[in-house]
């Protein structure tokens, strides 16, 4: 017998209420696995998405010194 088949035998002894309680706790417990899965950073939520490989392409700290120093 499979985990989910022992579980399914279990499901159909118990009362209306309790049945609600483990639906409740399995949809807790997959919310909670949906939230600590890893998500890839998009722009939108990723303010240093646009400056990843930045100073490859250009100068990022051209005149910087002039900049902050006044020289």
């Amino acid at each position: 017998m499979t985990t989910k088949q022992a579980l399914l035998n279990a499901l159909e002894q118990l009362p209306e209420q309790q049945l609600i309680e483990v639906l409740q706790y399995v949809q807790r417990l997959s919310h909670a696995q949906e939230s600590t899965l890893p998500t890839e950073p998009d722009q939108v939520s990723d303010p240093l998405a646009e400056f990843i490989g930045a100073v490859d392409h250009g100068s990022l700290a051209a005149r910087l010194d002039d900049e902050l120093y006044g020289s």
